[in-house]
């Protein structure tokens, strides 16, 4: 075996730092570390954050982007309802930290008091009906998306839930690590308590654990959540309801207002007759401790710094290895993110998006589909049957870019520049009625998922869509001055990667209408998952520390897609480029791709951030989201002269090939 030999890039290059790079760590060995160790090295993970990597640049960039439009929104004199008198006054309430310190726990005490006032379990759909329309998880969570059967029209989504760790398994895992993580999240439910003068906080704590340890054993693994046959299931809304009469399911569908539903979906049969009977055998002290610590556990980043310092001496520090929190305006920057992003978005989009990204980034998807076109036909392990559908589908494919054509109403929001718990209660229920506004009625064609700012990127099966935010569009990512190799590596890779989605594990259960339907015929489904499972069993292999390695059927969907994107977003390269392989600054077309590739997924992590990642997140750690895929890819080998034989590849036998 030949290996180790060095590659450095040219100080001249317009688009790479060589000092990003570790040139005495050789392609052949870990092209990650060669592509990005001295920028690991020199940017180690900033207090405020559990993780530090591209995305997290550029999404600081745009922090600061956004506080100058926040502050400037806040400044000035606009008329009522105005974008920047909704966006400034809400941004001003978040910032007056003497106001919100003045009122203490004022605004939460009616919230509080009314579940206290709680005599009987038939007042309890009512009461979590509220909490719901005001953003505070309970039991359950309620959603409107397209129909899995008509995806034309809109159905109402009953999700598990519940509870305040990130998944089932905090709860039931047995080892040394999971019981002192549980040990410190009772006490930080405790300390929550003691804040609002409970008179017993460790007992309310006990309550708590109590009901959260039950729902996690009637809950779904997070694997078994990506399960697109186990977690669509269709009911008429009376049989739902016969399933919880002690709450009263169908009360609660007439209080947030989805009286007039005659069916919905349910994500897991036997979740919600489970709650119910819980709710049944559960003293009723302990059920409305239970939705005391929901509230003080939703709204703690409302409330006055003693809160906000005690959720995330938990949340931020224990869980995820944060040292310090962010700055006030971060936090409230991101607040607005939440609540109100799509006003947030309009001031970013003005003048921070120009139409030529837009122009260039819609030639870019046009190619990655040409491509993944040319991918279907060419698959030897497929029938011309299930190609047929599987081009169906990608012709079926939408996608949007930047910004909507119709941006989201937000008439009758009200936002006062006095009130910031008021304030994030109320774009909270504003939401939700919208949402439930949308119940019964024609999928709007217009609807994002995702605020235009944010730095993200999504495949949406029900719409059969893929959505590139403007906060993407930007260097390192994309770049208008960036040769072709380069934007087709990097934003290209990420393209690709949605289109994939489309045909994964999940993807692949959808036709080209957003339906839930089987398209395949048998033989090319059980060829799929066949390979599916070496995907599986390839992630599997990768170890975190002693006893912790990445889960290959929790991160199955992405893992296919980031191998099948890079695959297509390299043919696509090649395509456009025709032939013209000059190299830039001593590198061909073909290294610079891959290079860009490895140095978008640069990250560190602190070693909390990086377990609750690996236990809870459908995503590998960075490293591996590169060298996964770099290792089935003989055409990156053969961009870096990598020999078959070299650590940084698989063995021939063992590489896997999907789309």
């Amino acid at each position: 075996m030949t290996t180790g030999h060095r590659f450095e890039i040219s100080p001249d290059d317009p688009f790479f730092d060589p000092a990003d790079a570790d040139p005495d760590t050789s392609p052949d060995i870990d092209f990650y570390r060669f592509a990005n160790g001295g920028w690991l090295d020199a940017n180690p993970v900033p207090e405020e954050y559990g993780a530090w990597g591209t995305a997290h640049e550029l999404h600081s960039r745009n922090e600061d982007i956004l506080h100058d439009l926040l502050e400037r929104a806040a400044a000035a004199d606009t008329p009522n309802g105005s974008i920047e008198q909704t966006v400034g006054d809400y941004y001003r309430s978040g910032m007056d930290v003497d106001r919100i310190e003045s009122l203490g726990t004022t605004p939460l005490r009616p919230i509080l008091e009314t579940i206290s006032s709680i005599r009987e379990r038939s007042e309890l759909a009512g009461v979590v009906a509220d909490l719901h329309r005001q953003g505070i998880g309970s039991f359950f969570e309620v959603s409107i998306l397209p129909d899995f059967e008509d995806a034309t029209t809109n159905l109402l989504y009953l999700g598990q839930g519940g509870l305040g760790l990130p998944d089932r398994d905090y709860y039931l895992r047995r080892d040394e690590t999971s019981r002192e993580l549980l040990a410190a999240y009772r006490s930080h439910v405790a300390e929550m308590f003691a804040l609002i003068d409970t008179d017993d906080p460790e007992a309310a704590a006990d309550s708590v654990l109590g009901i959260e340890t039950a729902i996690a054993e009637m809950s779904y693994t997070n694997v078994e959540m990506r399960d697109v046959d186990l977690t669509t299931n269709k009911f008429t809304t009376t049989e739902a309801a016969a399933w919880m009469p002690t709450l009263g399911l169908g009360h609660y569908l007439d209080t947030i207002g989805a009286g007039d539903a005659t069916h919905l979906n349910i994500d897991n049969e036997g979740f919600y007759p489970a709650v119910d009977a819980l709710i049944g055998e559960t003293a009723l002290d302990d059920i409305t401790t239970y939705l005391q610590w929901n509230v003080l556990h939703d709204t703690a980043s409302s409330l006055p710094a003693a809160f906000e310092d005690a959720s995330f001496s938990f949340y931020g520090t224990r869980l995820g290895g944060q040292k310090v929190q962010k700055d006030r305006w971060k936090r409230v920057l991101g607040a607005a993110s939440s609540d109100i992003g799509h006003l947030v978005a309009r001031l970013y989009v003005a003048e921070n998006f120009p139409p030529e990204a837009k122009e260039r980034m819609e030639h870019l998807v046009e190619n990655l589909l040409d491509a993944m076109k040319r991918s279907i036909e060419s698959l030897d392990w497929m029938s011309d049957e299930t190609k047929r559908r599987a081009l169906d589908k990608l012709f079926g494919f939408g996608y949007k870019i930047g910004y909507p054509d119709v941006w989201r109403d937000y008439t009758g929001l009200t936002i006062d520049a006095s009130t910031w718990f008021d304030n994030r209660q109320g774009a909270s229920r504003f939401e939700f009625d919208r949402q439930m506004g949308m119940l019964g009625k024609q999928v709007d064609p217009h609807e994002w998922s995702m605020a235009p700012h944010v730095v993200n990127a999504y495949y949406h099966p029900l719409r059969n869509e893929i959505v590139f935010p403007a906060g993407i569009l930007q260097s390192p990512f994309f770049s208008l001055e960036a040769d072709d190799a380069v934007n087709y590596g990097a934003i290209g890779s990420i393209i690709g990667h949605e289109i994939t989605h489309g045909f994964d594990d999940q993807g692949s259960r959808f036709d080209a209408d957003g339906n839930v339907r089987d398209w395949w015929t048998p033989d090319d489904r059980s060829e799929f998952e066949s390979r599916a499972q070496v995907v599986i069993d390839q992630y599997n292999g990768f170890e975190i520390e002693d006893g912790l390695n990445v889960n290959g059927e929790l991160t199955l969907g992405e893992n296919i897609a980031d191998i099948g994107g890079l695959r297509i977003a390299f043919a696509a390269m090649l395509t456009t480029l025709d032939g013209d392989m000059e190299p830039v600054a001593g590198l061909t077309p073909q290294q610079r791709f891959y290079l860009a590739y490895a140095t978008a997924w640069r990250q560190n992590y602190t070693d909390e951030y990086l377990r609750m990642l690996v236990n809870s997140d459908p995503h590998a750690p960075s490293h591996f989201r590169c060298s996964g895929p770099l290792s089935n890819l003989e055409t990156f080998a053969e961009a870096y002269g990598i020999p078959q034989d070299a650590p940084v590849m698989r063995p021939t036998a063992e590489r896997v090939d999907i789309w």
